[in-house]
Order: C-alpha cells, then sequence, then structure tokens
C-alpha cells in the first residue's frame, strides 16, 4: 500500500521580516529628524516618543500580519521553539529600540554618541524602563527553554563576563583614587563584558 508523500511547509521568507524591521527603523528615524526640524523652525511639533511610537506599532502590525500570513509554517514548531526563538528576537528588537530612543531626533549615530551623547528625561526613562522590563521578563524565559547543553554554555558564558568585573575594578579604581587612571567606566567594563559574555557563548554552543 502506497502512501501520499507528506507535505511539505513553504520556510517563511526571512526577506520580509527584516525589510519591515528596517522600514520601521528608517521611517522612525526620518520622523524624528523631520519633528527635530519643525522645532528648529519653531513649529509646534508633538513629542518624538509618541511619534516613534506609533511608527512602531505600525512597524509591529505589519510584523504580526506577515507571521499571520506564514501562521502554517510556525504552527508545526513546538511551543518551546517558538519561547526560544521569541525570546531572541526580543532581545534584539530591545538593541534596536535603544539605539532609536537614545539618537532620536538627532542625525549623529556615531557609536561615541550612542554611548555617550547626551540624553532628554524622556529618552532616559523610556531607555531605563526598556533595559530594566524587559530584560527581567526575557531572562527567566530564555532560561526556562533552553537545553542542558545550551544552559552549561550560559552558565559559563556568564561566569567569564563577570570575572571582566571583579578583575579589573577594583585595580581601576585604586589606581584612579591615586590620580594614575581616568574614572571608572561603566559602559566601557559593560560592553567589555558583553563582549566575552557572548564569546564565550557562541564558543562553547557550537564547538
Amino acid at each position: 500500500m502506497t502512501t501520499d508523500p507528506a507535505e511539505k511547509r513553504q520556510r517563511p521568507s526571512i526577506v520580509w521580516p527584516i525589510l519591515i524591521i528596517f522600514a520601521t527603523i528608517f521611517l522612525m528615524g526620518v520622523a524624528a529628524g523631520y519633528l527635530d526640524a519643525m522645532r528648529e523652525a519653531g513649529g509646534n511639533a508633538p513629542p518624538t516618543p509618541v511619534v516613534s511610537g506609533a511608527v512602531l506599532l505600525g512597524g509591529g502590525a505589519a510584523m504580526l500580519f506577515y507571521l499571520r500570513r506564514v501562521g502554517n509554517f510556525w504552527s508545526g514548531w513546538s511551543r518551546r521553539k517558538r519561547l526560544y526563538w521569541g525570546c531572541l528576537f526580543a532581545a534584539v528588537l530591545i538593541g534596536a529600540l535603544s539605539v532609536i530612543v537614545a539618537r532620536s531626533g538627532t542625525d549623529d549615530l556615531s557609536i561615541n554618541a550612542i554611548l555617550s551623547g547626551a540624553l532628554s528625561p524622556t529618552a532616559a526613562v523610556i531607555l531605563a524602563a526598556l533595559w530594566v522590563l524587559g530584560l527581567t521578563i526575557l531572562i527567566p524565559l530564555y532560561e526556562r527553554v533552553i537545553d542542558d547543553h545550551e544552559r552549561q554554555a550560559y552558565l559559563r558564558a556568564g561566569l567569564a563576563s563577570y570575572y571582566v568585573f571583579i578583575i579589573p575594578i577594583p585595580a581601576w579604581w585604586v589606581l584612579h583614587r591615586a590620580g594614575l587612571a581616568p574614572p571608572i567606566d561603566a559602559m566601557l567594563l559593560f560592553l567589555l563584558a558583553f563582549l566575552v559574555n557572548l564569546v564565550v557563548y557562541l564558543w562553547l554552543k557550537f564547538r
């Protein structure tokens, strides 16, 4: 007795999600620049975060529409797999939104401007809430869905990044007290720890 071949699900193209993300980021930048130009010209412009939020909601709606169109593919994934990739996507989205909010209303997108540029009180509150609330929710969810191999890579990478903090900070602190080093740069240490964490994690996960 012959059986019909199982129907293969067509994989959704990654092009559309990428286009939606970049189009949303581009439109948020255009809106922020336009509002800034309106203020410089003496016009009344709505708050940048409000307009940026509206554009972001539009981009989110477009992404949900696309995901609905390819729902047959995603329905084949287990709950754990969907939650896993959802956490990773949300983490990337938080990073992208942080850059957008931090530099809204300006055309300077240099690394130095992103890390140390002036922030409005509104942008600072949004960024703080985005990081604290977003990561507080995502980290426990991510830890619940990873397997034992990935959990070991995750824990050892976290330990490596912890060493980046506890080894140089005391030395840097005493050198600064003696006038031999500049003040401790928390963001520099964070980026260094994040880089070490990422490298160790990827090496242990894919070796």
